[in-house]
């Protein structure tokens, strides 16, 4: 009965033992498996159902949109104007644009690829080139209105202003204006930290990781939630739709009433009278372009402003969305500004071979008088 109970005790003993022992094992594996999923899984502020097949079409249309805008802004009866030059600019920052965000997008949610977890030089960068090429692609619409507003209003500083040369070196000192401004992502953004993984009972593995945050300290992670974000609605949105919109004011307003009023002869008024009406189809659609651009970006900016501290991933379907209408507008400037003009479709023609070339040199002769007021 002694032995019995003896030999019942030691069984139970070690049965107990054997299962601590699993627990401890399982508990140990849960957590190195927790902890790989950390360091593996990218962000879930989006929802991948949505950006999924989304960035891998607007990448696409973006890609070929942009650059053939930028090969027919780029051809020798367009590329003296000012306006043309501008939209150049624009064909090449809207393609680094969908790249740095859709590639990124892409590779993350496809391949378990975070660029900027690769090393801090890199989370540094990409994400001061993100948020550079964003404003600078809304600074060159805002100076595409401002360069037609001037062509149409003041003659003296048209000769000035509006010129290839000028273009340029308007377009330099954007970059520089713009990449001060962003500069501070460069020293702040992202840090190395160090996670432990349990790989076995005792042993643990000591790892170094890059996260690519701005919650580096109190004092920048203050800035960049909501001073910075301030700045970005601002500088990306507010300034430049205000901006475009008193322009395209101006515009109407020389076209609509100023020439209507103007004494002219009647050859000239007949000639006038063709070229005005495409003018005043032009400002129409400025009217409307200014209109898409605060309704596709204007979300996205609104809500880091108005959403709670490191709560992104409580607005999954919101940011996807904004994501979406963000990414969309770079993606399908081209479609606004390049198909809704008649130089660029008579140039895209002419590449392509389409059409009589007689006939379409006399169509640019006629749209020639025009070229400096609208597109």
């Amino acid at each position: 009965m002694s032995f019995t109970w003896s030999l019942a005790s030691s069984l139970a003993t070690t049965e107990q033992t054997r299962i601590q022992s699993t627990e401890t094992s399982t508990l140990n594996t849960n957590i190195t498996t927790l902890v790989t999923e950390i360091l593996t899984t990218p962000s879930d502020i989006y929802d991948p159902r949505l950006t999924r097949p989304f960035a891998i079409i607007c990448l696409f249309i973006g890609s070929i949109g942009n650059s053939l805008s930028f090969i027919v802004f780029t051809q020798k009866q367009l590329r003296t104007h000012s306006t043309f030059r501008y939209l150049a600019y624009l064909s090449i920052v809207d393609l680094i644009v969908i790249y740095l965000g859709l590639g990124h997008l892409i590779l993350r949610d496809y391949f378990h690829l975070d660029i900027r977890e690769r090393s801090l030089f890199l989370c540094k960068f990409h994400t001061f080139l993100t948020y550079a090429t964003t404003h600078l692609s809304s600074w060159i619409l805002t100076i595409v209105s401002i360069d037609r507003a001037i062509a149409c209003t003041v003659i003296r500083l048209n000769k000035r202003f509006c010129r290839p040369k000028s273009a340029d070196r308007i377009f330099v000192a954007m970059c520089i204006v713009i990449a001060l401004i962003n500069s501070h992502i460069l020293f702040f953004m992202g840090s190395k930290q160090t996670v432990v993984r349990s790989i076995s009972n005792n042993v643990s593995l000591h790892q170094q990781v890059i996260v690519c945050t701005h919650n580096t300290s109190e004092v920048y992670f203050h800035f960049f939630e909501k001073r910075y974000s301030i700045i970005d609605l601002f500088s990306y949105v507010l300034i430049p739709f205000l901006i475009m919109t008193v322009c395209a004011g101006i515009i109407a307003y020389r076209l609509f009433f100023s020439l209507s009023k103007t004494q002219l002869t009647n050859a000239s008024k007949k000639k006038t009278r063709k070229g005005t009406r495409r003018a005043k189809q032009i400002s129409y659609m400025l009217l409307i372009l200014n209109l898409v651009f605060v309704i596709l970006l204007a979300p996205i900016v609104v809500g880091q402003v108005f959403q709670e501290l490191n709560q992104e991933h409580h607005y999954r379907l919101y940011n996807s969305i904004t994501l979406v209408l963000s990414y969309s507008n770079h993606a399908l400037n081209f479609v606004l500004y390049g198909i809704a003009s008649p130089q660029f479709r008579l140039t895209l023609r002419q590449l392509l071979g389409l059409g009589n070339t007689n006939t379409i040199q006399r169509r640019f002769q006629t749209f020639g008088f025009f070229t400096s007021t609208g597109l």
